[in-house]
Parts: structure tokens; C-alpha cells; sequence
């Protein structure tokens, strides 16, 4: 009995060399979608936002004082926010499902 040839798992030798694509200037636009300028514009806008707000502003909550940029009370206010909002979404799906 002979031996099977021993070849790799992929032979490369029988497929063309695909070379990389030039992407012209208005292909790589075409890519871009709406999601991505979304969030440029954005993050531009937040940083905007950021820049305009770094006065500090005093807090008072439940017995504790402290200093914070006002930028960063109102993102954390924000961010408090939606947390809350989709926790008690969520909990009133989950309700709407178990009486059903």
C-alpha cells in the first residue's frame, strides 16, 4: 500500500492572490451610514456640551456636600435616568407577562 500525499489543509497554489481594493474617495463614503454620523454628531455635541459647562456647581443630597463640574451632574443625572426608566420597563413587561 502506498501513502495518501501529504498536502496542508488549504492549498493555496491553485487560488488567485486576491490584491487589495483602491477604494476611491466616494466609495468610502458610500459606506458610511446613518448611525455613524449620528454619533459623530454627537459626540460632537457632547463635547461641545462639556467645554460650555465646566462651571462648578454645589450639591446637596441626603446629608452630603460636595463640588462638581455642572457637565457632570447633568450627565450623571442623565445617565440615573435612563438607568431608572429601562429598569422599570423592564419590570413592567416582566408583570404584563406573568398576568398573561
Amino acid at each position: 500500500m502506498s501513502e495518501p500525499e501529504q498536502r496542508p489543509p488549504y492549498d493555496h497554489q491553485d487560488t488567485e492572490q486576491a490584491e487589495p481594493k483602491s477604494r476611491s474617495f466616494v466609495e468610502a463614503l458610500r459606506q458610511i451610514n446613518a448611525r455613524m454620523v449620528l454619533g459623530a454628531l454627537a459626540a460632537v455635541a457632547l463635547i461641545v456640551f462639556i467645554a460650555q459647562n465646566t462651571d462648578e456647581t454645589r450639591v446637596n443630597f441626603l446629608g452630603w456636600d460636595w463640588d462638581l463640574p455642572l457637565f457632570l451632574l447633568l450627565l450623571i443625572t442623565i445617565v440615573l435616568s435612563v438607568v431608572c426608566t429601562e429598569i422599570a420597563s423592564w419590570y413592567m413587561g416582566r408583570r404584563r407577562r406573568n398576568r398573561h
